[in-house]
């Protein structure tokens, strides 16, 4: 590894974004808050803000590629190249671009800084351009590590992101994200698209740690339904199933690649019933704008969604508020029925003199609810749901296509 030493100035004029590549697929998300850019500029003028920013070169990432004969890496590095980036960020994306955006005065500072003299100066929520001069020096004279890691593969990459976040604890998604598998670039991608509606059905501060990715990422083994070692090809949601998921492409450049476990054709699906589901998220008027949507209200949506796309019908453009109300309705009239049935049920095995306990929970409705992330009950609840919901699609707001009703 080469180490130069270089100051803020020729790091923010230098290497700004049109010299330095920022891939999202191994990167953490830019989380930083105004709070700990305050703490880093004043220990930076303290002289102890000493780690270093560390980048790959990319035309000796793309030489070494191929001489290793990675095609994946060969098509990686040189797609960067010909953006005109000559590296590849690995390490210190929330310092860099916060300070780039502090520098052209986006972002105020607070706090006691030191300037070039050594002196102590207070600031108080102050643009860069308002600073006195002498703090402005101070800042952008502050020197710092420049590393350039030694020539990889694609594949590498994340492998050394995560070995230099050893000690912030990336979470399980963090790390999903950093896989080479065109899944992860496709489940960035659509959570971006669907922000709108994700934002409906977790807290904005999940966000800042992939949790949203997390969920389309579920919510894709839904509707993908690519397990082969399941006789139904369901996924479950916990950590090692999603983890799988990921792992299926990690040998694949593209989702079009031959061979490539998720099927264009379904993905092509997934995104269609994924649109609807957005839609109908960001257009219900049961949830105030002010409350999340229940976490067992948003998968219901999904499913009956899915449903609808494989069946051929379509939710009216005015008609998504009533199709939201009318899923919920249903799920809370399956959910109330079978808690109903329940106790029924016990209290017929009380009499008989048979154990109540012995009425298991798992076989109600009720009981499917909190349990998304298994596929078995996962599956029951869907195949309760929409076997109401095709009796009368009309009464949910839902039309055949054309062509469907032509046939």
């Amino acid at each position: 590894m080469t180490t130069n030493k270089i100051t803020w100035r020729e790091l923010l004029s230098d290497y700004d974004e049109s010299e330095v590549y920022y891939d999202e697929s191994f990167q953490r998300r830019v989380v930083w808050d105004n709070a700990t850019l305050n703490k880093f500029i004043e220990s930076m003028t303290k002289g102890w803000a000493i780690s270093p920013i560390v980048v790959a070169d990319v035309k000796k990432c793309l030489k070494h590629s191929k001489k290793s004969g990675d095609k994946v890496s060969i098509d990686y590095f040189a797609k960067i190249l010909s953006g005109g980036h000559q590296y590849n960020s690995i390490d210190g994306q929330n310092r860099t671009k916060k300070m780039d955006a502090f520098w052209k005065n986006k972002i105020p500072i607070s706090g006691t800084f030191v300037d070039a003299d050594g002196k102590p100066v207070p600031i108080t929520n102050t643009y860069f351009k308002n600073l006195p001069p002498r703090l402005q020096d101070r800042i952008l004279d502050c020197s710092l590590n420049l590393e350039v890691a030694p020539a990889i593969l694609r594949s590498e990459l994340s492998d050394y992101f995560q070995n230099l976040n050893s000690g912030y604890h990336l979470n399980s998604q963090e790390k999903r994200n950093a896989k080479s598998s065109p899944i992860a670039e496709w489940v960035r991608k659509t959570s971006k698209d669907l922000n709108d509606g994700l934002l409906r059905a977790i807290p904005p501060l999940a966000t800042e740690r992939m949790l949203d990715d997390e969920l389309v990422a579920k919510m894709a083994m839904t509707l993908i339904q690519n397990d082969g070692p399941n006789e139904n090809g369901s996924w479950d949601h916990d950590r090692t199933d999603i983890d799988r998921f990921y792992d299926l492409g990690v040998s694949y450049s593209t989702l079009a690649d031959p061979g490539c476990p998720y099927s264009v054709d379904k993905v092509d699906k997934a995104v269609e019933v994924l649109r609807m589901w957005n839609s109908s998220m960001i257009n219900q008027d049961h949830y105030p704008p002010s409350k999340r949507i229940a976490a067992k209200q948003a998968w219901a949506i999904l499913y009956a969604c899915k449903w609808i796309c494989d069946n051929h019908y379509y939710i009216e453009p005015n008609s998504f508020a009533l199709f939201f109300r009318k899923i919920k309705e249903l799920d809370d009239k399956l959910a109330t029925d079978s808690e109903i049935k329940y106790a029924a049920d016990r209290q017929a095995a009380f009499e008989a003199k048979r154990d109540p306990d012995e009425i298991s929970k798992a076989a109600y409705y009720f009981a499917w609810l909190s349990l998304p992330h298994q596929a078995n009950y996962r599956n029951k609840r869907i195949q309760a749901l929409v076997e109401v919901v095709s009796k009368d699609p009309a009464a949910f707001g839902l039309r055949m296509s054309a062509s469907a009703a032509a046939k």
